[in-house]
């Protein structure tokens, strides 16, 4: 017997065991017990899947439920100074970009992004009273004499720091 006939027999057998295999899967998938199994099944990922998004909700409304609305202010104040000192120094360089908005994201920790636009030859004027955010973070800062470092207006981790007691190990 050739090489060749002997890889058409291995090629034949490989053929019929894939068709016997194709065939009981075919058998399984077939059946009613089979069928309900999988039914079942699913209606239990589909209840999970129901729970797990609830608990995700109510974490995230709780979450926010958190955020200080006085520490989100101050954000809100240093990030605006950040964008005015910014853009200040771009205009001094002659560039035509500026930072044109500004986003915060309610997260741990809280997140700041910055959108950069080309200004146009007009003049930017602004309307009515407007007090700048630089002034704003001067007056904030004279009020806060520590760091706060959680939206909620906790220390966070440094709570540990200032206790008495040495922390646990786990």
């Amino acid at each position: 017997m050739t090489f060749f006939d002997k890889a058409r027999e291995a090629a034949e057998r490989a053929t019929q065991g894939a068709k016997q295999a194709a065939d009981q899967v075919g058998q399984k998938i077939s059946d009613p017990a089979t069928q309900a199994q999988a039914r079942a099944k699913a209606a239990q990922a589909g209840l999970q899947a129901k729970r797990t998004a609830s608990a995700a909700r109510r974490g995230m409304t709780t979450l926010i439920e958190k955020i200080d609305p006085r520490l989100l202010a101050d954000l809100i104040i240093k990030s605006t100074a950040l964008q005015e000192k910014a853009n200040l120094a771009l205009a001094d360089k002659g560039s035509a970009y500026r930072i044109g908005q500004v986003e915060i994201t309610a997260a741990i920790p809280p997140q700041v992004s910055f959108a950069i636009v080309r200004i146009d030859d007009v003049e930017e004027r602004i309307t009515g009273e407007a007090v700048s955010s630089t002034e704003l973070v001067e007056e904030a800062v004279a009020e806060v004499p520590e760091p706060v470092l959680a939206l909620d207006g906790s220390a966070g981790e440094l709570d540990r720091l200032d206790e008495d007691e040495p922390p646990t190990e786990v």
